[in-house]
């Protein structure tokens, strides 16, 4: 096989004959002017397939919208969901457990998000397009359906929307909010509440319409290897503290004390 034939062969392989449409979403973990833990997967990923991306950064609602319309190939850190999976192939590679971040002043006899939607007039932080997952999806759903929600574009509008008022509380990461706001003195003004929820997979998104079954496979394989030979942990760990790190490796399911005990 001459050399045309064997990088036609890699283009097949990994569905990139043409420069793969990636679209990121502002996130201040993910991407931020540039940078962050997708723009290091994608770097890595491309590195490692021969793939050329032409990026864009786009809201998150509206990298559905495209993903479904034909405009975007690839996006990063999506949640999957029934209706999702019929537009695209889903590959986790990260875990986030968000909380509930509520002022601390308003944070008393709060312990999970019911206790919050029972107030009245209450009002929660969400952002326009993302998925948290079934057990708070369903909640939320309740949520939008009594005009308890309010949808910001990205998580830097819902803080901002936290801080001046607009909402009493959002759903969020702990490493966002510290993030989000630099000063600590600012931080320790709210509480991060624990919800009764697993960690949510995050993870490569692969349109249908541009990739094939056999090629999602393909970055399968190329997202295990990174796994496997510690260069994801490397990524993690040059963007978030070890124990933060960590967890986003964690799909957060432990098995009942005991099971592990038990013989065939």
């Amino acid at each position: 096989m001459n050399c045309a034939s064997l990088y036609a062969a890699a283009e097949d392989r990994y569905g990139c004959a043409t420069p793969v449409r990636l679209a990121f979403y502002p996130h201040p973990i993910l991407y931020e002017d540039g940078k962050g833990m997708d723009v290091d997967v994608a770097t890595e990923l491309a590195r490692r397939s021969g793939c050329r991306f032409e990026v864009s950064v786009r809201p998150r609602a509206q990298i559905w919208q495209d993903i479904e319309s034909g405009e975007v190939d690839l996006t990063m850190s999506g949640v999957a969901s029934p209706d999702r999976l019929r537009l695209a192939y889903f590959i986790p590679y990260l875990y986030l457990r968000e909380r509930l971040i509520v002022p601390l002043e308003q944070s008393m006899d709060l312990h999970d998000l019911n206790d919050f939607r029972a107030r009245p007039g209450v009002r929660l932080g969400v952002i326009s397009g993302y998925r948290h997952g079934t057990y708070l999806d369903a909640i939320l759903r309740i949520m939008a359906a009594d005009g308890q929600l309010r949808e910001y574009p990205d998580e830097r509008g819902s803080f901002a929307a936290l801080q001046k008022g607009e909402v009493n509380g959002l759903i969020g990461h702990a490493l966002v909010l510290s993030t989000v706001l630099s000063d600590p003195a600012m931080r320790h003004r709210y509480r991060v509440i624990e919800l009764n929820a697993p960690g949510v997979a995050r993870g490569l998104v692969l349109s249908r319409r541009h990739f094939s079954a056999a090629q999602s496979a393909e970055w399968l394989r190329l997202l295990e290897d990174l796994r496997l030979d510690g260069g994801l942990s490397r990524i993690l760990l040059r963007n978030a503290p070890l124990d933060i790190a960590a967890s986003l490796l964690d799909n957060g399911y432990r098995a009942p004390a005991g099971d592990l005990d038990k013989q065939p």
